[in-house]
């Protein structure tokens, strides 16, 4: 048998966009145009108060702004003790490193898997009732599959997709717009109102100093998550997400965004990031590998079911012989009626 040379299966694989934009190259410059680019003129401008949501705050007042314009402003989200407290974890953790892109500038500093570094990050942050609902309406998937005879639902619950602390200094430039579900190669399409279902992940910012746009505040394009896949974000359409400390910024991972230039001689912009993604998606961030054990044995079982350390239903994400991890970290969770239970025996 004659095995070919390997090949780049990239080739091989479809494309959701290729086919409607054209790549050329004149020496070093790259470019590409949109061959029959949608024609999208919709501009939102709504103001800081626009985007907040009225007391008393509940899921239904998030998720309605979250439908309109992509984000939302939750006022005193957390409490300033537990605010203080998450900086008071993470902050040991800032290093100095040399980034040599250009998405995030080098005035940024920033400590990454902080659900690994924070109890309170994972009990009263991710954990949040709130949050909690608002991921399930999001990213939450529940189905209904025929097995055999049997027609099953399962529910499929938002995990952990990464975790972040930035903190932005004075001479930071403006980071790129983007859209954070790039990474699950989420296509949009032009939509005139909101859809549920197509969204990847949404994302949780917890301020911990006051933010404003002279020291950095998230540029954010309301609406753009109904724009389609290849519409280019433009910096007129842009609205500051100011804020005050435990003010939390809501917003979906198909919205255009991005830091902004630090003006300030010597403020900082300090903001932790908490994304969620649909439970069968693979996370953004590994935070596995270098994260004993015996940390995840500390966490409750929400936390854990919430960071991604437990199976979705169906069976995605087992271990061993079809074994819900959830059940190896906490015993106790070991039930009888669970579906992974009764897979395999074990015969000593």
């Amino acid at each position: 048998m004659t095995v070919p040379p390997p090949k780049d299966l990239s080739e091989t694989a479809p494309s959701s966009t290729l086919s409607n934009v054209e790549l050329s190259v004149d020496g070093a410059i790259k470019t590409a145009r949109i061959i029959n680019p949608i024609k999208d003129e919709r501009s939102l401008k709504p103001s800081v108060a626009d985007l907040t949501v009225s007391e008393p705050v509940t899921a239904d007042k998030i998720s309605e702004k979250l439908e309109i314009y992509g984000g939302a402003i939750v006022k005193n989200f957390l409490s300033h003790e537990i605010t203080d407290k998450i900086w008071s974890d993470i902050s040991p953790h800032f290093k100095k490193r040399t980034w040599n892109g250009d998405f995030f500038p080098q005035q940024t500093t920033r400590v990454t898997s902080i659900v690994t570094k924070s109890k309170t990050v994972c009990e009263e942050y991710m954990c949040h009732p709130l949050y909690m609902e608002v991921a399930a309406r999001f990213v939450g998937k529940k189905n209904t599959f025929i097995i055999g005879q049997d027609l099953t639902t399962a529910y499929s619950e938002p995990q952990h997709n990464s975790s972040t602390t930035l903190s932005i200094g004075p001479g930071a430039t403006n980071q790129p717009f983007h859209r954070d579900d790039i990474i699950h190669h989420n296509i949009r399409k032009y939509r005139e109102k909101y859809e549920y279902g197509y969204e990847t992940a949404i994302a949780c910012c917890l301020a911990h100093n006051k933010t404003t746009k002279a020291n950095g505040a998230t540029r954010f394009i309301p609406g753009s998550h109904l724009w389609d896949h290849q519409r280019i974000p433009q910096e007129d359409e842009v609205v500051y997400a100011e804020m005050e400390k435990g003010d939390a910024f809501f917003m979906l991972a198909s919205c255009f965004h991005g830091g902004s230039a630090n003006t300030t001689k010597d403020e900082y912009r300090n903001q932790s990031f908490l994304f969620m993604t649909q439970g069968h998606l693979r996370p953004e961030e590994n935070i596995f590998i270098e994260t004993p054990m015996e940390y995840f044995e500390t966490l409750s079982v929400q936390a854990l079911k919430s960071i991604g350390l437990a199976a979705s239903q169906p069976y995605c994400g087992w271990f061993r012989d079809l074994e819900d991890p959830l059940h190896v970290v906490k015993p106790e969770t070991l039930t009888g009626d669970d579906q992974f239970e009764n897979t395999f025996k074990i015969v000593e």
